[in-house]
């Protein structure tokens, strides 16, 4: 077998190049200069459906679907909702909103009801935190009903769909928009996001919820591969551009293409 396939020279240099700059941002992290990246609207939306809820005197939904821990593709979404959780789990802490964090899977449970007790002790208020109300176990099937109902009895004001998310992100926003909660929903699977932005009030468009989870919880690695990731963006876009330019004055690039 060929070290080098022909037709994917390009798309290994492509590889390599964005491996390379990624291990270059996360070294410069390591030496204190982390990426900067650019804040998100959804920051600010944060603390406005909690401030909602406060005004209002009712809880805020925290929901993130499918977070099985053993699987990559749901993985990383669900550590991005993780990082996104503890941000929101100190603002509401901190502007005293009541709090709701439905979970399908075990360890995601235990991780879950360890952010949320964190969060609450960061700000001084676990006193404030019943945490076997505001984190609960809920079986996969059986969340569906439950989380529905207490939607209406419970009158939420504000709700974040955050995550990886298949086809409860229609379920469980149609009914908080029928309450009337302001919410906010992000998802990476790519089927979904078209109801997650007609149906919320905000929503975080693929990769836009993990670049939300690196900034509110500033971490260094995760900062520094989406630097990395972006090099990839540019050099793709810069091809398209030159490609579009190449081929208007009728120059070849067959011969690229098949490298």
């Amino acid at each position: 077998m060929a070290l080098i396939v022909e037709g994917r020279v390009i798309g290994l240099l492509t590889l390599i190049v964005i491996a390379g700059s990624i291990i270059y941002y996360m070294q410069r992290a390591y030496s204190g200069k982390i990426p900067k990246l650019r804040r998100l609207q959804a920051v600010d939306v944060i603390d406005e459906i909690l401030g909602r809820c406060v005004e209002m005197g009712r809880p805020a939904y925290y929901l993130m679907d499918t977070v099985n821990m053993d699987t990559p593709s749901i993985l990383a979404p669900t550590v991005a909702a993780f990082q996104i959780l503890t941000y929101t789990a100190r603002r509401a802490a901190r502007l005293g909103s009541k709090f709701f964090v439905p979970v399908t899977q075990g360890l995601a449970y235990t991780i879950a009801c360890e952010i949320v007790d964190e969060a609450y002790k960061a700000e001084n208020k676990q006193d404030e935190l019943k945490l076997e109300e505001a984190v609960m176990y809920l079986p996969d099937g059986a969340d569906r009903m439950y989380i529905i109902n207490h939607m209406w009895s419970d009158e939420m004001a504000g709700a974040f769909f955050l995550g990886s998310w298949y086809h409860k992100a229609v379920i469980f926003t149609e009914n908080a928009a029928r309450v009337g909660a302001m919410m906010l929903g992000g998802t990476d699977t790519t089927h979904n996001i078209p109801f997650l932005v007609a149906i919320c009030d905000y929503s975080l468009i693929g990769e836009e919820l993990y670049a939300l989870g690196a900034y509110v919880s500033e971490d260094s690695t995760v900062s520094s591969s989406l630097a990395g990731q972006d090099l990839g963006k540019y050099i793709a876009v810069m091809l398209i551009v030159l490609g579009s330019i190449l081929i208007t004055f009728g120059v070849s690039i067959k011969g690229l293409l098949s490298m």
